[in-house]
């Protein structure tokens, strides 16, 4: 099976942003005063959520501890070249020993329940013994439990969201929403013609800078978008053309359209990265 081109949305604000920040940066220097810190601030704020955007656009959230392993900017000059999704894969996998996707799984397991450490675990044996398929259908069902226990713990009376992103976003939007941002998370928005990824783009644009934010910022914007990712929309179609997501997808996995040998390492190091965030981010959420 052939992966399918990633989408060029967020990549096109990213080079978009590039050139506006090269082609002020000058003006910026010369006339320095009060107004252009705010424009320089706002300028360089939406180049990071472009750069994280593109990240997700690929599926990856990378622990803040593991980025030091790895060159960010080479990949992004990847994107920027065209080169394969698989190809960029199989080179951040690479930066990734098992052993640190053993000391993953014990940091995720610290906010577990007894029954979800036994997924798991043997989520981390099948993902040792190679057995990739498997292995990403429990960490993908841990991360939309993760999510919905959320919703339950901290909610007297939740309503029944039955899809996770929008379990999601009502989690981000109820924490977050309103005390850390003037706009509001796009749990709501369809996914067709870019509405949900546009709207998630203006929703992290619409940052109030607060350092006491900055733990919980660095985990939230990263993960958002590779859930963004994970969670997209599918064409049913696209199989029948040979054709799989350019990131692992959890419809895709939930409705068994892959084949066996579609998800290799590198999608289980992307998924225990999802799941290592978003335990880590609503550890740092408020309870009932």
């Amino acid at each position: 099976m052939t992966k399918k081109s990633m989408n060029s949305l967020f990549l096109n604000y990213l080079i978009e942003s590039d050139n506006k920040i090269e082609t002020n940066s000058e003006k910026w220097i010369q006339d320095f005063n009060t107004d252009t810190i705010d424009e320089i601030s706002e300028a360089i704020n939406a180049h990071m959520v472009f750069i994280k955007a593109c990240w997700g656009e690929i599926g990856w959230c990378l622990p803040k501890w593991k980025e030091r392993d790895i060159k960010v900017g080479n990949v992004l000059s990847d994107l920027k070249n065209s080169v394969p999704v698989r190809e960029i894969d199989e080179g951040l996998a690479d930066c990734f020993k098992e052993r640190d996707i053993e000391a993953i799984t014990i940091l995720i397991a610290m906010h577990l329940s007894n029954s979800e450490k036994s997924k798991l675990d043997l989520a981390f044996q099948l993902y040792l013994k190679q057995e990739y398929f498997t292995s990403a259908v429990l960490l993908a069902g841990l991360i939309d439990s993760a999510s919905i226990n959320q919703v339950l713990k901290t909610t007297d009376n939740p309503e029944n969201v039955s899809q996770c992103w929008k379990c999601y976003g009502k989690v981000i939007q109820e924490n977050f929403g309103g005390t850390y941002f003037s706009g509001t998370f796009p749990f709501n928005k369809s996914a067709k013609n870019n509405e949900r990824g546009k709207a998630t783009i203006e929703f992290f644009k619409s940052i109030k800078h607060d350092v006491c934010f900055d733990n919980k910022k660095d985990i939230l914007i990263s993960l958002s978008f590779a859930l963004l990712k994970f969670f997209d929309d599918s064409d049913w179609r696209d199989k029948q053309n040979g054709i799989i997501p350019s990131s692992i997808n959890r419809h895709w996995l939930a409705h068994n359209m892959y084949d066996y040998d579609d998800i290799t390492r590198a999608d289980c190091i992307k998924l225990f990265c999802m799941l290592y965030q978003i335990v880590e981010l609503y550890s740092m959420c408020k309870g009932k």
